[in-house]
């Protein structure tokens, strides 16, 4: 298993624009960094159920169907490959879309946890990144599960923690179109930089 591939790739999906962060941005910016916590609590908890099914659907399709997991290894290079190329030359102008919405601390978590156990993306991304990083599937142990979960739930919780934070010291500056559009270009970059990984580990 190639773990530091894993937490790049885990770290990169986090940081990338999608509902995760748009929703922990708007909800930082609706109700300061610390209420956001208990939103972050809710994605990260989101975020298991997911992992552990991607995981055992992994294990299945290594058993059952093993060139399907061969073609998932070309599909994530390309995926990675035009999630950056789409960050590069289409950068968001705005990081966060603002309401006047204050939630209590169950709302937050409640909400927080069905973006993430609700998104589409989430469960083929994960198949994707478990087969690019060359997660042991084949036999599912304790272990592989734990560093599996510590990299996808850390991953989330840390990023989505630096993306409270952020709203809520930076909050003038998020308003600046080139942050968010400098944000996404870095971010493409590194998606790139993964692609060419990918397709070195769907060759060996």
């Amino acid at each position: 298993m190639e773990v530091g591939f894993l937490l790049a790739a885990c770290f990169v999906a986090s940081l990338s624009p999608g509902p995760a962060s748009l929703a922990t941005l708007s909800t930082a910016l609706r109700s300061g960094a610390r209420r956001a916590s208990w939103h972050t609590l809710g994605l990260a908890t989101g975020e298991v159920p997911i992992s552990l099914a991607a995981l055992h659907a992994s294990s299945w399709l290594t058993h059952s169907h093993p060139e399907v997991m061969r073609i998932l290894a070309w599909v994530g290079a390309a995926w990675f490959a035009y999630t950056g190329l789409l960050q590069l030359l289409y950068p968001r102008d705005s990081l966060n879309e603002e309401d006047d919405r204050v939630d209590g601390r169950l709302a937050l978590f409640t909400r927080g946890f069905l973006v993430n156990l609700t998104n589409p993306k989430t469960l083929p991304w994960m198949l994707v990144i478990i087969q690019s990083a060359h997660v042991p599937v084949d036999a599912l142990s304790g272990r592989t599960i734990a560093i599996f979960l510590l990299c996808t739930v850390g991953a989330e919780a840390v990023v989505m923690t630096f993306y409270a934070f952020l709203a809520g010291s930076l909050r003038p500056r998020l308003a600046d179109p080139s942050v968010s559009r400098n944000l996404d270009r870095v971010t493409g970059v590194i998606w790139l930089m993964l692609s060419g990984v990918a397709v070195n580990a769907a060759l060996h």
